[in-house]
C-alpha cells in the first residue's frame, strides 16, 4: 500500500501516462536529430563528392597579378621536401632544399641531369645569380611535375626527357635599362660550365656537405625569386578565384609582435579549387605572389570547404593590405 495514496477519484495512471508521454516524445527528439545527423551527412558526402569530381583545367602562374601555388613541403617530412619556406623579419621566402637539388641532378632523371649541367648551374648562380636562376627553373618545374605525376594529380612523367640543350630559357633583365633575353639552355650551360668540374650543392664554399664551428651538418639552400616560385610551383589559385576581402588587425602578442588577418571571398571554382587541393595537401604551405613580391604565406591545416578564407598571422601591415586592395579591385586577373 502506497505511503501516500491517491485521493478518492483521483486517476493513479495519470502519472504513468504522463512518463510515457514524456519518454516518448523525447524518443521522438532523439530519432529526429539522428535523421537530420544523417541527412548532413550524406548531403555532405555527395557535396564534398561533387566538389572533387570536378576536373578544372591546369591554372597558369598570372605574373603581373596574383597567382597563389602550392610549396609541396608535407608537414613532418623536412628532411625531404623539394622546397622550404623562412621568414626572415615579416618576408617570407621559397628555397630549394639540397634535397631537391641532389632529387633533380640524379642522372636517372635524363640525360641533362648530370654533373655538368649541375655545375655550370652552380657556377651561374655565384657569377650571375640571374642566369643561375633562370637556368634552374625549368629542372624544378620538371621535379614538380613528376611529384605531381607520382601522386596522381596530373603532372608529366616526361617531364624531364623534354628538357634539352634546345629547350629556350628567357634570363630577365638585370638592369631597368635592358630588356630580358632568350637563349637555349645548351647555350647557357656552355657559358657557365666552370673548367673544375664542380657539381656539388653549395661547391662554391667548398664543398656540398656543409659544416659548422660545432661539427654539425648545415643544410645549403637555394632562395628562388618570386616570380621563378610562381612559374614553377604547382598553381591552386589565381587572382581570378577572388571576389573581395577585408583586412583585420589581429590581438597584440608581445612575443611575435603585431599581425593581420586576411579575409578573402572565394568564386564557387575557387571553393571547388581549394577544396581539392586542401583535401590531398593537408599540413603544406602556399604561397602568395602578388605583382612579383611574396606578400604572404598561408598553412592548410584541414580540409576546408569554405567560400570565405582567413589568412592569418601576417606580419606585414602593407602587404596584407595590398593583397586585399588587389582582389577587391572590380576586374583583376
Amino acid at each position: 500500500m502506497p505511503l501516500f495514496p491517491p485521493d478518492e477519484g483521483e486517476d493513479g495512471g495519470a502519472p504513468a501516462r504522463m512518463r510515457y508521454m514524456r519518454e516518448r516524445g523525447t524518443r521522438k527528439l532523439l530519432a529526429g536529430l539522428v535523421a537530420l545527423f544523417v541527412i548532413w551527412y550524406v548531403v555532405g558526402q555527395i557535396q564534398d563528392h561533387i566538389l572533387l569530381a570536378k576536373k578544372w583545367p591546369k591554372l597558369n602562374p598570372v605574373l603581373n597579378g596574383l597567382t597563389v601555388v602550392g610549396i609541396l613541403n608535407p608537414k613532418g617530412e623536412y628532411t625531404r621536401t623539394l622546397f622550404k619556406v623562412t621568414t626572415e623579419n615579416t618576408a617570407s621566402r621559397v628555397a630549394l632544399t639540397e634535397y631537391g637539388w641532389n632529387s633533380i641532378f640524379n642522372p636517372d632523371n635524363g640525360a641533362l641531369c648530370n654533373s655538368v649541367t649541375a655545375g655550370a648551374i652552380q657556377h651561374a648562380l655565384n657569377v650571375d645569380d640571374v642566369a643561375g636562376e633562370a637556368m634552374l627553373a625549368p629542372f624544378i618545374k620538371a621535379e614538380v611535375q613528376y611529384m605531381m605525376y607520382q601522386h596522381h594529380e596530373g603532372g608529366d612523367p616526361a617531364a624531364f626527357s623534354k628538357l634539352t640543350n634546345s629547350t629556350l630559357v628567357t634570363v630577365p633583365p638585370e638592369t631597368l635599362h635592358s630588356g630580358p633575353r632568350t637563349v637555349t639552355l645548351g647555350s647557357l650551360i656552355k657559358e657557365f660550365s666552370s673548367s673544375d668540374g664542380g657539381s656539388g650543392f653549395g661547391d662554391s664554399s667548398g664543398g656540398g656537405g656543409g659544416g659548422s664551428a660545432s661539427g654539425r651538418s648545415v643544410e645549403h639552400l637555394i632562395y628562388l625569386g618570386p616570380r621563378t616560385v610562381a612559374s614553377v610551383c604547382p598553381v591552386v589559385l589565381t587572382g581570378s578565384q577572388f571576389t573581395g576581402g577585408f583586412t583585420e588587425e589581429e590581438p597584440t602578442n608581445l612575443i611575435t609582435g603585431p599581425a593581420w588577418t586576411d579575409y578573402m571571398d572565394l568564386t564557387p571554382e575557387g571553393r571547388s579549387r581549394f577544396f581539392q587541393w586542401s583535401h590531398s595537401h593537408q599540413g603544406e604551405d602556399l604561397i602568395f605572389v602578388l605583382k612579383g613580391q611574396i606578400v604572404c604565406k598561408g598553412n592548410i591545416s584541414e580540409v576546408l570547404d569554405t567560400t570565405s578564407w582567413g589568412i592569418e598571422n601576417i606580419r606585414d601591415e602593407n602587404a596584407a593590405k595590398k593583397l586585399v586592395d588587389y582582389v577587391n579591385q572590380p576586374l583583376h586577373p
